[in-house]
């Protein structure tokens, strides 16, 4: 896992839904199993990874919220 995997994703799910700023847990998977792998364990190190980033925060059950510091750190 690497920072530009994790950007990738992001850039993935961005793709997928344009201008929107919340995203189900789904859509999520499908972007992290296309770029990192369809191991249940490559997909929860992979969400943790950009929780602890702050690159999305946990809405709900069922939905996720897209914070955009992935656009705008350096």
């Amino acid at each position: 896992m690497s920072i530009e995997k994790l950007q990738r994703v992001l850039w993935r799910v961005r793709k997928r839904n344009p201008n929107e700023r919340y995203i189900t847990n789904l859509e999520l998977k499908r972007a992290i199993m296309i770029e990192c792998g369809t191991c249940p364990q490559t997909y929860w190190n992979n969400r943790s990874a950009l929780k602890t980033l702050q690159w999305i925060k946990k809405k709900g059950t069922k939905r996720i919220e897209l914070t955009g510091l992935d656009l705008t750190e350096t």
